[in-house]
């Protein structure tokens, strides 16, 4: 991996020379997430060097760590301008991405990845406070200009609007690739940022709301956003790490699977999406092609990320996965009346209600409801023709959650 910018000019300032300096103890924190020492022998037991920089594991937490230094870093910043100005202020506009770096990633079925980690930076401008700076703000419409491009997007590619109200509702069609660009000068007319702009809804033309209250609202949804692809990725890898790679064993069902996807699956998802020219056997599917699969069939389609906590969002996206989705939807509905004593109706359907029910249970309660849920599902398994053969590993994976 190629040393980043930001951490060679640390290793090269004057400060890092001193080892009770800030700047050393920074520097050895990032040298320490970034490079994790991961080793490999071949086979004459001598050391070498991995194809890879990280594992998925740690690659997580070296962005984790990154994403905890620029949240810090606004703190910070919003702390000590509360006590120099006496009120508060929101910096988080003024995040800018310093740089990315490539790095090669271990996935968990074993598969090397090229991801990117994105380090922050807070670059807030003089006068920086709304009351002292007014800045002058723009929106460019992106369209993706390639086959599938229809005439209203390529018509708008490139496109400048002055204020949000202009901007058509995104998406323009249900496969709609486009993109809106948000960005901001200085008096002077410099760029001094830029921005993906999450784009007009109805709700947003009926709300109006003021310019500060837009701005913050567009920096938590693009910090939702990004935790939600977060958190699913992490749930569909676990997913695939428990289902393994290709599997075609007469003695179970749905056989044979590749990362957990069957046959008719891929059957499904290529008549559906004909244009990702996926293999037609499910022996030849990759990992990353498994994992868009689970994205879009799954995770997506059944809305899993409607669910608040990542914990009863993983779970019965796994169980969904193992078993019929109606079933698992009765078992969590029943759960759900068990251990929050309500009626919710026991029809398999994980809607809105449902939904809305598992939001409902208070923190200090899902502990209670995981342990009942993983008792029912066990019981489920229990009943199950291939227990005998294979119940000790479904368990295992059950008590996992």
């Amino acid at each position: 991996m190629k040393t980043p910018n930001f951490l060679r000019e640390l290793i090269n300032s004057n400060e890092y020379a001193d080892k009770n300096s800030d700047t050393y103890l920074r520097t050895t924190k990032y040298m320490n997430l970034l490079y994790p020492g991961q080793v490999e022998f071949d086979g004459t037991g001598k050391m070498t060097e991995p194809p890879y920089d990280m594992t998925y594991e740690q690659f997580l937490e070296a962005q984790k760590k990154l994403d905890e230094d620029i949240e810090n870093a606004i703190q910070e910043a919003e702390e000590e301008a509360e006590e120099e100005k006496g009120h508060s202020v929101d910096y988080s506009e003024f995040i800018e991405t310093e740089e990315t770096i490539d790095v090669r990633v271990l996935m968990p079925l074993g598969y090397i990845d090229n991801k990117k980690l994105v380090v922050y930076t807070l670059n807030i401008p003089e006068e920086s406070h709304p009351d002292n700076q007014k800045l002058k703000k723009i929106w460019v419409w992106h369209s993706e200009s390639d086959e599938f491009i229809c005439d209203d997007c390529a018509g708008l590619d490139g496109e400048i609007f002055e204020n949000t109200d202009e901007i058509p509702e995104l998406p323009v069609h249900p496969n709609c690739r486009c993109w809106v660009e948000k960005i901001k000068f200085d008096e002077g007319g410099n760029i001094i940022r830029r921005s993906h702009f999450a784009g007009n809804r109805s709700a947003d033309k009926d709300t109006h709301p003021d310019e500060n209250n837009q701005n913050t609202q567009e920096a938590n949804n693009m910090s939702v956003e990004k935790n939600n692809d977060r958190i699913r990725t992490e749930s569909i890898h676990k997913t695939m790490a428990e289902e393994g790679g290709y599997i075609d064993d007469p003695n179970r069902i749905d056989q044979p699977t590749n990362s957990g996807i069957t046959q008719p699956t891929l059957n499904k998802y290529n008549q559906i999406h004909p244009e990702a020219e996926f293999p037609d056997n499910v022996r030849e599917l990759t990992g990353q092609q498994a994992e868009q699969i689970y994205t879009e069939l799954y995770y997506n389609d059944r809305n899993i990320g409607n669910i608040n906590n990542p914990r009863i969002a993983h779970a019965i996206f796994d169980m969904g996965v193992m078993s019929n989705y109606s079933n698992v939807g009765r078992m969590v509905q029943n759960t759900i009346n068990e251990t929050q004593g309500i009626t919710l109706a026991v029809d398999g359907d994980i809607g809105k209600q449902t939904i809305q029910a598992l939001n409902n249970i208070p923190a200090n309660q899902v502990d209670r409801f995981m342990e009942v849920l993983i008792e029912n599902r066990i019981e489920y398994l229990k009943g199950l023709a291939g227990w005998d053969r294979y119940g000790r590993g479904w368990e295992a994976r059950t008590q996992r959650y």
